[in-house]
């Protein structure tokens, strides 16, 4: 029971509150030109509701008057490829609906009345065995770009995939899995064969640790919170310090025949987590955005990581262990910053770690962010 707890270690309901009440809305008087000279959308999101059901949220700098909700199960050309799901407006700041498809992944773009648009998703891709699998989409880049949804995925071990969800994830047009684990995680639970993807190792011929609990434990790499924090901390420098994962997945993307590509460790959150974090700073995402995404595994992962924890408390009557433990099954701001402060303190900032440590040109870098923001 250790071994396998090692394992996996190492490796509210929505309310739509900020929906305007329609005695509030009156229909602007105003022209489409004087309405665009108005604002913008500023940010969009969608979330799942335990019944299924889907809220659409928006956000915009004015009243852009009159909407139009399309979807589609493809992120591009949505208003001409997509349907029209429903006509509001945008003072509403949002919209609830049944899912249009639930046997695929689908997109949405909001259309105001002055002509201006956003597309947005649901983050996490709604998979029955995996609840670290999401979309790098959406995310806004310091130069006022967007990064394109449906393109870039991060995730955890797919073998748990069901029927259904794999069907779900072969017509989300997945192009390449990159997987992060070593032989001995490979081998306890290989990943599933996705038809028209291509799957590419990393650490193909690395065995991986054969460490139990018990042995981590007495090693004293595990004695406490902060020794958890302090090991981790380590592991994504020295990730830093020799970035061979990272070098491989940045040859990949730029290669356009990898658009729609899942990154994926065994949890999804150490190496993936840092593998996503290079991926939205080469596309100019800023450090606090990248930093949210980084955390927000502790949310999806949140009732996995409380039941290993509790199974691994009525084992060890330590407190101080299961609170290294706790730490090792989750993620912290610490684990992160330590790799972006290596970047920096070895290469001077994190343009220069991704120019000199990953081999990206200024002309690779400028293809990436054409292939992937918008």
């Amino acid at each position: 029971m250790y071994k396998k707890l090692s394992t996996a270690i190492l490796a509210a309901s929505i309310l739509l509150g900020a929906v305007a009440p329609m005695t509030s809305f009156a229909a602007p008087a105003a022209s489409a030109v004087q309405a665009k000279k108005q604002g913008e959308f500023t940010t969009a999101s969608v979330e799942r509701k335990s019944d299924g059901t889907l809220v659409v949220r928006w956000k915009a700098s004015a009243d852009l008057g009159a909407a139009k909700i399309y979807w589609s199960t493809s992120p591009d050309n949505i208003e001409k490829s997509g349907k029209l799901l429903a006509k509001t407006y945008t003072a509403f700041n949002g919209h609830v609906t049944a899912d249009p498809n639930p046997n695929a992944r689908i997109y949405f773009l909001i259309k105001g009345g002055n002509g201006d648009t956003i597309v947005t998703s649901e983050r996490k891709v709604n998979l029955q065995g995996a609840f670290n699998f999401r979309d790098l989409g959406g995310y806004q880049t310091t130069d006022g770009k967007t990064v394109k949804w449906g393109k870039l995925f991060r995730g955890e071990e797919l073998g748990h995939l069901t029927a259904s969800d794999l069907k779900y994830v072969q017509n989300m047009g997945l192009k390449s899995i990159v997987d992060y684990r070593t032989d001995a995680e490979v081998n306890a639970l290989a990943d599933p064969v996705i038809p028209g993807a291509k799957y590419i190792r990393t650490d193909e011929g690395n065995a991986g640790s054969a460490a139990d609990l018990n042995s981590m434990i007495a090693s004293g790499l595990m004695k406490d919170e902060a020794s958890a924090v302090a090991m981790m901390a380590g592991f994504n420098k020295q990730m830093v310090d020799a970035p061979k994962f990272y070098i491989q997945l940045m040859e990949l993307l730029n290669d356009p025949n990898n658009i729609g590509l899942v990154q994926h460790c065994t949890a999804g959150k150490d190496r993936t987590g840092l593998g996503s974090a290079i991926i939205l700073l080469a596309l100019g995402v800023d450090e606090k955005t990248v930093m949210e995404d980084y955390l927000a595994s502790n949310v999806y992962r949140a009732e996995a990581n409380k039941k290993a924890v509790e199974a691994v408390r009525q084992q060890i009557g330590d407190e101080n262990v299961v609170a290294a433990i706790t730490a090792l099954m989750g993620v912290q701001k610490e684990f992160l910053q330590a790799a972006i402060d290596e970047m920096k303190a070895k290469y001077g900032s994190i343009d220069n770690f991704i120019e000199q440590g990953l081999g990206v040109t200024k002309q690779e870098r400028a293809k990436l962010k054409a292939m992937y923001t918008e």
